[in-house]
């Protein structure tokens, strides 16, 4: 695997998605296997220095849409905490968005706890890294190229909504593949 070099949730995500294609080859899932992501990392220019990512679990304490913690006993030790509150597509993507905490801002800090006022209202370097880290799972859970190939298909399957007027589309396209993912 080559190294990560500079990096920003599209660009870390697409790599990911470069690493797992190349591990299913032909038979790639429709959905990213987000267990697999999380126990693949460590051994990527990602993971450099961890062991594992331990298994996501619910958060214990209130106001936590999700988080992701080095272990204070080993550090080459991190696990990922969500809302057991939150729909199951919510928690899938806050353990995306905390895989993308752990691609690409682990060597800032020691932990990430991603309450709605720090995910929504963030100022400065916590909106920033919020905003990557949501790019990322974004982009990890909506490739593009399957993004496009549904809304060419839609498109094909409804001719007359393919105009200008017509502006659900994407939202058309996204909500769905959200469901699914």
């Amino acid at each position: 695997m080559s190294s990560p070099g500079p990096s920003n949730g599209f660009i870390a995500a697409s790599r990911v998605l470069q690493w797992l294609r190349a591990y299913h080859g032909q038979a790639m899932p429709e959905a990213v296997d987000l267990d697999l992501v999380r126990e693949m990392l460590p051994s990527t220019p990602y993971g450099q220095g961890v062991r594992e990512i331990k298994p996501p679990m619910a958060a214990t304490w209130s106001g936590c849409e999700g988080a992701l913690v080095r272990n204070p006993n080993d550090s080459a030790e991190w696990g990922i905490f969500y809302n057991p509150d939150a729909r199951p597509e919510r928690r899938r993507f806050t353990v995306a968005h905390e895989l993308g905490h752990f691609v690409l801002h682990r060597d800032r800090q020691p932990s990430f706890n991603c309450d709605k006022a720090s995910v929504h209202l963030g100022l400065g370097s916590s909106a920033v890294i919020e905003r990557e880290a949501d790019d990322f799972a974004s982009n990890l859970l909506m490739p593009g190229d399957v993004l496009r190939e549904r809304i060419a298909s839609y498109r094909s399957a409804h001719p007359q909504r393919d105009r200008p007027a017509f502006r659900g589309v994407v939202r058309g396209a996204v909500h769905p593949f959200h469901q699914v993912h």
